[in-house]
C-alpha cells in the first residue's frame, strides 16, 4: 500500500467517524459526549457543523478519530468470549465511561 492509499484509507475513516459523531450529536448529545469520549464542547460544534465543513474536514490525512481502549483490561472486558456473563456488555460501558473526555 503506497502513501496515496493510506491516505485516501484515513480521509474515508474520518468521513465516516464523523457523519456518525455528527448524527449522534444531534440526536443525543450526552449520549455521543459518552459513546464518542468527546467533551461537551466539542460535540456541539460537530452537531452544528456543515455538510461542507464535515467533508473538509474529513479531508485531512491526519485520522481524527482514535482508538479509546488505551488499557489492556478494557480490552479484555469488550473481547472476553471464553468468560462472557449477562452484564459483561453493561460492565464495559462502565469501564469505557470512565475514560475522560477528549477536548477541542
Amino acid at each position: 500500500m503506497n502513501a496515496d492509499e493510506v491516505f485516501s484509507e484515513i480521509r474515508e475513516v474520518n468521513l465516516a467517524y464523523l457523519m456518525l459523531a455528527q448524527r449522534l450529536a444531534r440526536r443525543n448529545p450526552v449520549e455521543a459526549q459518552v459513546r464518542l469520549g468527546m467533551s461537551a464542547e466539542l460535540t456541539a460544534i460537530i452537531g452544528g457543523l456543515s455538510a461542507a465543513q464535515i467533508v473538509r474536514l474529513a479531508d485531512s490525512d491526519v485520522l481524527l478519530c482514535g482508538v479509546g481502549l488505551q488499557e489492556r483490561s478494557m480490552l479484555s472486558a469488550l473481547n472476553d468470549t471464553l468468560n462472557r456473563h449477562d452484564m459483561q456488555t453493561m460492565h464495559a460501558a462502565m469501564l469505557l465511561a470512565q475514560l475522560p473526555a477528549r477536548t477541542v
